[in-house]
Formats: C-alpha cells, sequence, structure tokens
C-alpha cells in the first residue's frame, strides 16, 4: 500500500503556502514538505502535475494516483481525508489513464526535480519532526 500517495494533500495542489492545518490533530504540522519554504520550493511539482491534470481534463490528486497506479501494478493507493467531496476526487482517478509515453514523460520530468523537505528524510537520520 502506498503511504500519503498525494503527499498530505501537497499533490492536490490545495495546499498552499498559506495554508494553514488544525493545530491538535492535524499531523501535517510535523510533515517537512508542508512547511512554507518547501512549499514554495516544491511549487515546479505542481506546475508539471497541473499541466498533466489540465491536458487530462483530471485534477492533480487524480493524476498524481494515475501515476502511481500506472508505475505500480501491485500497489494499492489509500489516500486518506475527512472530506466526501476528496474521496469522490480520489475515486476519479480510476478514469485517468496516462499512455506509456505520457507516464515516461511525467516520471522524467518529475525525476528532473530536486525534492526540498522529503518526507522521510529526518527519520532516516534518525532526527525527530517535533
Amino acid at each position: 500500500m502506498a503511504f500519503s500517495p498525494i503527499a498530505s494533500g501537497f499533490l492536490s495542489g490545495k495546499v498552499t503556502v498559506n495554508t494553514k492545518f488544525e493545530k491538535v490533530d492535524d499531523v501535517r504540522n510535523f510533515v517537512p514538505q508542508l512547511k512554507k519554504e518547501n512549499i514554495a520550493a516544491n511549487q515546479l511539482i505542481l506546475d508539471i502535475i497541473g499541466r498533466f491534470a489540465n491536458s487530462k481534463n483530471a485534477t492533480n490528486a487524480q493524476i498524481s494516483l494515475a501515476w502511481l497506479l500506472h508505475k505500480y501494478s501491485n500497489v494499492v493507493p489509500i489516500p486518506g481525508s475527512k472530506n466526501q467531496g476528496r474521496i469522490l476526487e480520489n475515486l476519479g482517478a480510476c478514469n485517468v489513464e496516462l499512455t506509456d509515453d505520457e507516464f515516461k514523460e511525467l516520471e522524467n520530468s518529475l525525476n528532473a526535480c530536486e525534492i526540498h523537505g522529503h518526507r522521510g528524510f529526518d527519520e532516516s537520520e534518525g532526527k525527530s519532526f517535533l
């Protein structure tokens, strides 16, 4: 199973530098990629996904899930949400098909990006999110 396949909402394009997360129970407060400076630094990723979303008449989240489904035939993404609209949006990803050429173009474009605030880096270095 893919953990956080939409990167805690970042890949949806709906999380911006101005997004305020709930203080009490929102784990996104501790996700390195969702620090304001990393959201801004990773904008190129959203631009690439957004371009594909526009060309496929889909949302960023749907393209992110379609990419994952195309790349890994043995993975089941389980995007979390507290919002029914987001759940329905995510389910719509099953209607988005990437051709092999589209997948390669998306994959190559994303691989060329430097990722800021990579989730897992701090854990692998024995550091804490807190």
